[in-house]
């Protein structure tokens, strides 16, 4: 039987993804039935996110398998219910613990730049300013204050598409 020890970084990953499982159990006190039922399968996604980190050696690319399939299907819940305000690249929070890739910002739910508003304009803005906060964190205490905030702005970011689409 092999011992696995997960690295630091796995650590802050799986502490990552139990913050984001936090914010989306939280968001289902104020949800309609259907976004929340959506938040309680997020949450549970993000809890095997991270368990998997702990208990399973990591792929290739730092990620361990299951979490990496939780993740996208994580994406796919969020990209089906846009009412719970969760981005459809969420993976990329928990990764980028592992990865350091640079955090992205798209466009939500499939808009055109011309349907993008100058508050949304101002939205993406406080995302990609959050964004470098995110990425320098000192520590992972830091990193999950900020996840709180990015995650509002995603919020945010949901209500104003619904409007958009009207």
């Amino acid at each position: 039987m092999t011992f696995f020890e997960p690295t630091e970084q796995a650590r802050a990953a799986a502490a990552r993804a139990t913050a984001l499982a936090g914010i989306a159990r939280r968001r289902t006190l104020f949800a309609s039935a259907w976004n929340g039922r959506a938040l309680h399968v997020l949450a549970d996604l993000l809890d095997t996110v991270a368990l998997s980190f702990y208990e399973e050696a990591p792929a290739v690319d730092g990620i361990p398998t299951d979490a990496d399939l939780a993740l996208a299907t994580a994406e796919v819940v969020a990209v089906q219910t846009p009412g719970t305000g969760f981005p459809a690249q969420l993976g990329q929070y928990v990764t980028h613990a592992v990865t350091r890739r640079p955090l992205v910002v798209r466009n939500p739910f499939g808009l055109e730049d011309g349907d993008l508003t100058a508050d949304d304009t101002r939205l993406v803005t406080a995302l990609e300013t959050l964004h470098g906060h995110l990425a320098a964190a000192a520590t992972e205490e830091v990193a999950q204050a900020l996840l709180e905030a990015v995650f509002a702005v995603h919020d945010k970011r949901a209500d104003l598409a619904q409007l958009a689409r009207g």
